[in-house]
């Protein structure tokens, strides 16, 4: 459509200001470190960094004329701090810093190296200086069916290593790169838990009862010890395994974790590990900024009104091929008299995430005092260049304003428009025809994927291809509260933001704006009665938005969630005339004045109400169900030895067939050691209750702590018998994996390098294991 080109010259987006940290030696010995950040126009501006535990410890800046600043005092060992500055609840980078790190998710940190800033060099900003850092696990693990007599076995034994290498900073004065090395990339879970028996459990046919998901082939990538000969394995031996993992290890540790043993095309050689990750560079001059991203490399998160317009998780092309440059002004051209603008123009070949697809992505905003509106265009093109052959097009505008000190007021639209429909359909029939045309459009276009049917073949119409919201909120000392109201189209689609039709936890595009062809009304209110009360309390109420068209909506997302064995129910209700009542609690309450003592409780609670028999809860045979309800209690402040106790109780009755009661204590000792313990007790739900419930119980321990030397390492050991409140080995097992205060879900490996969504009621029901490992992060 070329009049959407006339509105790319048009376009209006977010705010950069100046920042400044300075540093000094204090008589004590103490350091005394000084942030500026320089934009009088904001309200609030809180500084949270590493030195502030973030956003729990935040400290307000004073308001001077002509911004705000603070000083904060440091311990004298301090090398460098890594910090944000949050103006009007927004994460703010500080673009000034002399370093940058990646936040991750998807943005930037600021960073100042203190002994720079001390020896008094006025120009630590503008030297070349490059920082290296690391996330790299090494860990190993015995795993165990727990069944009855035969049916309990040692079924595998696995070692693992997972290492990210980050290389961050300048090469020279003013051009900032970012470069991340994967070295290795195994996973410690070996077993692959069967979509049916394990992960989803919501099957008719269960046979002669419930029973574990242990065996099969598991991950492509796992390092055997000892595998035993079962399902879809022939098994491997100790002496084999042991073997192998001795003469890997000696020879060379990146081709032995890396499976890097041949080097034949389609073979473990070529495009296995090491690999290069993320390539990100770019140079920043007063009157243009520039940044180009390859592979794994990430954009900043764009996000100035209500919703995420650019994700940060989005790959510039993960097979190895595309990419994208993004164009933003530089900061003598971001502010024009009292407002502060900027544009950005970023053409890549992301569209799709995989980097075989042109597209483009551009905004613009503009602030003045307390109002700012932006603008932004999305294009997907299906020819061989930028602007040829339009398939999708999105026109995103907003604006928000604050009135007074309290009450604010945000609106965001989005238009989305299909052209060359039957070019489409032509590309994704010889090259992506894997079934229904439901998952054969949301394969073509990668992690956007939202918008799986077109009823009208790509004709514009407004209830289908738009989504809107309007959010009002009323901010205080006692009482915060917003009202908000969204819908989205049947057809309506964010490129750029994460909605992966497979993968689980990559749903950015749904959280923000809803299921498809869905409208909610939510209110969202927090009252603070006293310094150590908070009480929050989040109803709402959603309906389907249109019925025209609906059957042809709801069969075709039905048909996805089957065909690709994805356990992520798109659908929002099994009857058009469906409506769900919701709501949410959080009590906080501070105890310490009455107990003496470093101690709070916090309670959570969440409830559901449908009015449809086609979407009644199935394990109730019921229409309003308690999804969750948790507790958590910590008490500190106990002495040298044991310093403090958390205690989390967690009930899970969002599965249709059982229900999950969970209680976890942890121990906090000195010298940075945890130890846990935990059980959780499993309960048919009334309409299944003659199944047959082989693993009631579940339990465990852990510990972990963490070391003074080697740059601060964690070490852990687990052990863990039919449930499993960790995270998975990636991303820190070590910590513990909560949602409500009871164990959290898991995102499990089901083939093709995709995962999905396993439940804690389920995962490791069946299962047990003894584990160890190191992690670093620094």
């Amino acid at each position: 459509m070329k009049k959407l080109f006339a509105f790319i010259s048009v376009l209006l987006v977010a705010s950069m200001v100046f920042a400044d940290v300075t540093a000094k030696k204090l008589p004590d010995g103490k350091i005394e470190a000084t942030f500026f950040y320089g934009n009088p126009r904001a309200t609030e501006v809180l500084l949270a960094g590493d030195f502030t535990n973030w956003q729990n410890g935040a400290l307000p800046m004073e308001k001077g004329e002509k911004g705000f600043s603070l000083a904060v005092t440091l311990p004298a060992d301090t090398e460098a701090v890594t910090y944000k500055f949050i103006s009007d609840g927004n994460w703010t980078t500080d673009l000034r810093a002399p370093l940058f790190i990646d936040d991750g998710f998807g943005g930037k940190n600021s960073k100042a190296e203190i002994a720079d800033l001390i020896g008094g060099s006025d120009d630590s900003a503008d030297r070349a200086k490059i920082v290296y850092s690391t996330w790299t696990m090494l860990g190993t693990q015995g795993q165990f069916a727990t069944g009855k007599g035969d049916d309990a076995y040692f079924d595998n034994m696995t070692i693992a290593a997972k290492s990210y290498n980050k290389f961050g900073g300048t090469f020279i004065p003013n051009a900032p790169f970012y470069i991340e090395l994967a070295l290795t990339e195994n996973e410690l879970e070996s077993t692959r838990w069967d979509y049916w028996a394990v992960c989803n459990r919501n099957h008719p046919e269960w046979g002669a009862g419930l029973g574990g998901g242990i065996g099969g082939e598991g991950y492509k990538k796992n390092h055997y010890l000892y595998k035993q000969n079962n399902i879809n394995h022939d098994g491997v031996d100790f002496d084999d395994g042991l073997k192998d993992a001795f003469n890997g290890s000696l020879t060379n540790l990146p081709a032995y974790f890396g499976f890097a043993t041949t080097n034949e095309g389609g073979s473990a050689g070529p495009g296995s590990n090491p690999f290069l990750g993320h390539l990100k560079f770019g140079w920043n001059t007063p009157y243009v900024n520039f940044q180009t991203g390859f592979n794994y490399a990430k954009p900043d998160t764009q996000k100035t009104i209500l919703w995420t317009t650019v994700d940060g998780g989005w790959d510039a092309g993960y097979d190895h091929i595309g990419g994208f440059n993004v164009f933003s002004l530089g900061e003598k051209l971001t502010h024009i008299g009292d407002a502060t603008v900027n544009f950005t123009f970023a053409p890549n070949k992301s569209a799709d995430r995989h980097g075989s697809k042109y597209g483009l992505w551009t905004f613009a905003n503009v602030s003045y005092n307390k109002f700012a509106a932006e603008v932004q265009y999305n294009g997907y093109y299906l020819g061989d260049g930028l602007f040829y052959k339009p398939f999708e097009q999105d026109i995103i505008f907003g604006a928000k304003n604050k009135f007074g000190d309290n009450l604010t007021i945000a609106a965001q639209m989005a238009f989305t428009l299909y052209d060359n429909y039957d070019d489409a359909v032509a590309e994704r029939d010889a090259n992506y025809d894997k079934g229904t045309p439901g998952t054969s459009w949301a394969n073509m276009r990668g992690y956007a994927s939202s918008a799986i049917a077109f009823a009208d073949e790509g004709s514009f119409d407004f209830i289908k291809h738009t989504a809107g919201e309007v959010k009002v909120s009323y901010d205080s000392d006692i009482l915060n509260i917003s009202a908000d109201y969204r819908y989205r189209g049947a057809e309506q689609n964010l490129l750029f933001v994460t909605d992966h039709h497979k993968t689980g936890g990559k749903s950015t595009q749904s959280d923000q704006l809803g299921k498809i062809n869905t409208q909610r009304i939510t209110l969202d209110a927090t009252v603070k009665p006293t310094d150590a009360l908070t009480i929050n309390v989040v109803p709402y109420f959603e309906t389907v938005l249109s019925t025209d068209d609906w059957k042809l909506y709801h069969d075709t997302l039905a048909d996805m969630n089957s065909v690709w064995w994805c356990n992520r129910n798109r659908n929002a209700f099994e009857s058009e005339d469906g409506k769900r009542f919701a709501i949410s609690e959080q009590v906080d309450f501070d105890m310490s004045d009455i107990i003496g003592k470093s101690s709070a409780v916090s309670l959570v609670s969440n409830q559901e109400f449908v009015t449809e028999d086609e979407d009644k809860f199935a394990g109730y045979d019921s229409k309003a169900l308690m999804n969750n309800f948790g507790v958590k209690f910590s008490l500190g402040d106990l002495g040298d030895t044991l310093q403090g106790i958390d205690i989390y109780y967690g009930l899970n009755n969002d599965n249709d067939y059982m229900m999950f009661n969970t209680l976890i204590g942890s121990l906090n000792f000195k010298g940075n050691t945890r130890v846990d313990a935990f059980v959780g007790i499993r309960s048919l739900t009334p309409e299944f209750d003659d199944a047959d419930l082989n693993h009631p119980v579940g339990f465990g321990v852990g510990v972990s702590k963490q070391l003074k030397r080697a740059k601060k390492p964690i070490i852990y050991a687990q052990f863990v018998y039919d449930m499993d409140p960790y995270n998975e080995f990636g991303d820190g097992q070590d910590q513990l994996n909560l949602s409500n205060y009871g164990a959290g879900d898991h995102y499990v490996y089901a083939g093709d390098g995709d995962t999905v969504k396993c439940d804690a009621v389920n995962y490791y029901y069946g299962a047990a294991s003894v584990r160890m490992g190191i992690r670093w992060s620094f």
